[in-house]
């Protein structure tokens, strides 16, 4: 699933070779195992009609892809599968996800973003995130921006 909607997500804006390079390297088996069992990362999965349909994977701690201090949260990756897109999915997992930051007790959250992914940029906006800075996301041959995002949670 991880492969699935990272390609979908991303493949029609890379070269396949770039794009395979990243889900070779990222979403081995090893590697998901790896994450998996990390005890401060979670995964969580969606369900539709008893139809995996998303999946939510949330950071703590030294877990997190960037050296954010231990009051952050990261929203590693929040995907739905094209078939279920359009139904308020991604809406629902980033509620879930904001809601297992306050039970962590982290004041904030944060995720990056593709700099080119205009609807994903529209839509964490609009889930009350703002612009906090930027780091180079390497995918193959290819060196991309993403924003990184936060919101600041309610005490």
């Amino acid at each position: 699933m991880s492969a699935e909607t990272y390609l979908a997500t991303f493949g029609q804006y890379n070269t396949p070779e770039n794009t395979q390079a990243y889900i070779h390297d990222a979403y081995a088996l090893d590697v998901l195992r790896r994450e998996m069992t990390n005890k401060n990362s979670e995964f969580y999965f969606l369900f539709v009609d008893q139809e995996l349909a998303g999946y939510l994977k949330v950071n703590i701690l030294d877990a997190q892809s960037e050296p954010l201090d231990d009051s952050f949260m990261e929203i590693q990756r929040i995907y739905i599968r094209v078939p279920f897109k359009r139904m308020g999915l991604g809406k629902v997992l980033m509620e879930f996800a904001i809601e297992r930051a306050k039970a962590f007790k982290k004041p904030h959250v944060w995720l990056g973003v593709w700099e080119k992914n205009f609807p994903a940029q529209k839509f964490y906006q609009s889930m009350g995130f703002e612009h906090y800075s930027s780091h180079k996301f390497v995918m193959g041959t290819s060196t991309q921006t993403d924003y990184i995002l936060k919101k600041e949670l309610e005490k």
